[in-house]
């Protein structure tokens, strides 16, 4: 049998495999800590397809570091076996022992290990469900992949740690999944300016150094040629009154004063079309910013100094991941007409309009 790991290290290590901002809490939470302890300790690992043993998601909750440290072969075997009975049988187990018989976690906790943590690893390749058994059958029906619980020997480094994680994720995530994990460890690990290639060959900026700009670079390389007909980014907006601003002539042509006592969006763009010009004002949010009623009300008015007509306004929020605190924290305040987008998701897009408004009885 492996050897066991604790419930602490393994969430430390879960949040390593799993960064909170590219994957959600649940993957990478205690209660997951706890888990990959439990199923290690009882070995439902798909190690030999001959001597399969199936978790459940109350073998979790029931076990405590105390049961844990009983380690031998011979009593994570019968503790197994106990547990498997049910409840008062492990109970009687305990007692022999004379460990006490306290669950780690609330026996409600299960449903979110089964409904949430499980059905998350096993979308992403950690875990195997039994598919043969009745939805109402108490049998266990988990097993760890032995590639994610090599994760988890004990005698790793924080440095091994780090590169069988990355390891493992190149070789079991999806592509997207390993987009997400990429912006997210660019954006913790930000150290440089960041370099933005403006769209119709009209140069690069250099943004300065943050995850706001990593998140901007999305928005400009990623999004705009891909969503707009013939984009050109107007002005770009940084703290310290810094802004860049397109030629003259393009400015000319689409009739707009730039200057940098007007309140500005960190990114102005205009979608140039045969006969239209639509200007997108786009706000990357880091921690708060977000276009809300408020803001987009002041974005109107300074387009009415410009002589832009409000139906050629446009608006975007920016986040880097849909689960970033900032976008949890933020998304119910997006103002009604506008649109959001997540870096780490660079084909995807949100809308929140009013659906009297925009349904077309097209499905």
């Amino acid at each position: 049998m492996r050897p066991v790991i604790t419930a602490e290290e393994a969430t430390k290590r879960l949040l390593v495999v799993f960064p909170r901002t590219a994957f959600d809490a649940v993957m990478s939470s205690p209660l997951a800590g706890a888990a990959v302890a439990a199923l290690i300790y009882v070995d439902a690992v798909a190690d030999d397809p001959h001597t399969l043993f199936w978790a459940r998601p109350s073998m979790v909750t029931w076990m405590s570091e105390v049961m844990r440290e009983q380690d031998s072969d011979e009593d994570r075997l019968a503790w197994r076996g106990e547990a498997a009975k049910g409840a008062k049988a492990l109970s009687g187990l305990l007692q022999s022992w004379g460990v006490p018989d306290t669950p780690g976690y609330a026996d409600n906790s299960r449903e979110t290990l089964r409904d949430e943590t499980f059905r998350k690893w096993r979308e992403h390749g950690a875990l195997r469900e039994r598919l043969d058994l009745p939805k109402t059958s108490g049998a266990g029906r988990w097993v760890m992949e032995p590639h994610f619980a090599e994760l988890f020997a004990p005698g790793l480094s924080d440095a091994n740690v780090e590169v069988a994680a990355a390891g493992w994720r190149e070789t079991h995530l999806s592509p997207a999944a390993k987009l997400r994990v990429r912006f997210a460890i660019e954006g913790e690990q930000a150290s440089h300016a960041v370099t933005v290639a403006l769209p119709n060959n009209a140069g690069t900026r250099t943004l300065e150094v943050g995850r706001a700009s990593l998140i901007l670079k999305g928005v400009i390389e990623n999004w705009a040629p891909a969503r707009l007909r013939n984009p050109y980014v107007v002005s770009v907006s940084e703290p310290g009154d810094k802004i860049f601003t397109a030629d003259a002539k393009l400015l000319s042509y689409l009739g707009v004063t730039i200057n940098v006592s007007n309140l500005l969006p960190d990114a102005l763009i205009a979608d140039v079309g045969d006969k239209t010009v639509d200007f997108w004002f786009i706000e990357a949010v880091n921690t708060d910013g977000e276009i809300n009623e408020a803001r987009k009300r002041d974005f109107l008015e300074w387009a009415l100094l410009q002589g832009i007509d409000p139906k050629q306004c446009r608006f975007l929020t920016a986040f880097s991941s849909r689960n970033d605190p900032a976008a949890r924290k933020r998304l119910k305040d997006l103002a009604e007409g506008s649109y959001a987008y997540f870096a780490d998701e660079p084909g995807l897009e949100l809308a929140w309009y009013a659906i009297a408004d925009n349904h077309t009885g097209d499905s």
